[in-house]
């Protein structure tokens, strides 16, 4: 059987972290229950300034994508301990985790199995129920909606990760741009020619189609602009403590971009020049290996995770490259290590067994 691995991390943010964290950063006195999930875990709401121009952000809605939440919690942090001046400028609602049962499982459902983020329209849930009351009440002029993604995707360059995505969602099944969807790509394009990629990462742009059921869209179509941010994977930090510095600075560009009434002229140019995102990458990719049926000298390994005992575990499994085209987000020269021959034509498992012979995979996590 091979093995799994694991490797201290903040990938898990349960409910009970996300308390600690808030008092550490001294943000309980700005957060309230914003009400209750299905199995009763409170949903917090922080508010923070007084000012005319409305923002709302949202994130873990997916349990187990908690890298925006981490920045959310350092932003404001600072924004309120240095008394930033926005805070002036801005009203600001910010809900840490929607999903707070799903992130407690380190899950992307709710309690009952749901994708919050296909519920906008049927409303099934209690945590849907409470984002839609929220925006109602609320009436934001900006909202941003917080996600991780999976560390399959790159941008532009096949072999370049995307570490942040964006899209602007659509409001019809035309992808339509009106005004208000011009602000979403506007923003977006300030958003990313203020951010700096070097050579071992890039930024993507989520394909557009439209799902009334998602978030954004019905936002978007109740002529609220909004933004998606995804926070990615950095190929030699799986703990993700990369992206969110970068997610850090990407909402506080936006803030002050929005606090300040920045002119921004409703273009899209920028906004379609963002490379789109291809599921082109996996975790590692293991090449040279010697084959005894002289097949593909290479194979590609994902790393899957799943929780237990409060710490993030991941598992390797083999893909095979089929008629797409794969690059590897690492690349392990497997002839430094042995000149034994492979039988590829076996199992995944036992493949992966053999493999662990001569590879310690918790060695690419680590690092």
């Amino acid at each position: 059987m091979c093995s799994v691995y694991t490797f201290n991390n903040n990938r898990y943010l349960s409910p009970a972290i996300l308390d600690k964290l808030l008092i550490q950063n001294n943000l309980d006195n700005h957060t309230s229950i914003l009400g209750y999930s299905v199995e009763n875990r409170p949903i917090l709401l922080s508010s923070f300034g007084f000012g005319k121009r409305k923002v709302l952000l949202w994130s873990q809605m997916h349990g187990n994508e908690s890298t925006t939440t981490r920045a959310l919690i350092q932003l404001f942090s600072d924004l309120t301990l240095k008394k930033s001046s926005l805070l002036n400028d801005l009203s600001i609602k910010v809900i840490y985790q929607l999903n707070p049962d799903g992130s407690d499982k380190y899950s992307r459902f709710n309690a009952n199995g749901v994708d919050l983020n296909r519920d906008a329209i049927k409303r099934t849930q209690p945590e849907s129920k409470l984002l839609i009351s929220l925006f109602n009440e609320f009436k934001p002029h900006f909202c941003i909606n917080l996600h991780d993604q999976r560390s399959i995707y790159a941008a532009g360059n096949p072999t370049l990760s995307a570490l942040i995505s964006f899209l602007a969602p659509s409001f019809d099944k035309s992808k339509s741009i009106n005004e208000i969807r011009k602000k979403a790509m506007s923003m977006i394009g300030l958003l990313y020619k203020s951010i700096k990629p070097d050579k071992t990462w890039s930024v993507g742009r989520y394909n557009d189609g439209f799902n009334i059921n998602c978030f954004g869209d019905y936002f978007m179509s109740q002529n609220t602009p909004t933004i998606l941010i995804e926070a990615g994977h950095h190929p030699n930090d799986f703990g993700r403590n990369l992206v969110v510095d970068e997610i850090y600075k990407c909402l506080l560009n936006f803030l002050n971009l929005f606090a300040y009434e920045v002119q921004i002229k409703l273009k899209t140019d920028v906004y379609f020049s963002i490379p789109e995102n291809q599921d082109y990458l996996r975790d590692l990719e293991i090449i040279n290996i010697k084959c005894s049926q002289g097949l593909s000298n290479k194979l590609f390994i994902q790393f899957h995770e799943y929780l237990k005992q409060n710490k993030i575990y991941f598992y390797p499994k083999i893909e095979k490259e089929s008629n797409k085209k794969l690059y590897g987000n690492r690349i392990i020269d497997f002839s430094k290590f042995t000149s034994k021959s492979f039988d590829l034509q076996e199992n995944n498992q036992k493949i992966l067994e053999k493999l662990e012979l001569f590879l310690d995979f918790g060695l690419f996590l680590n690092e």
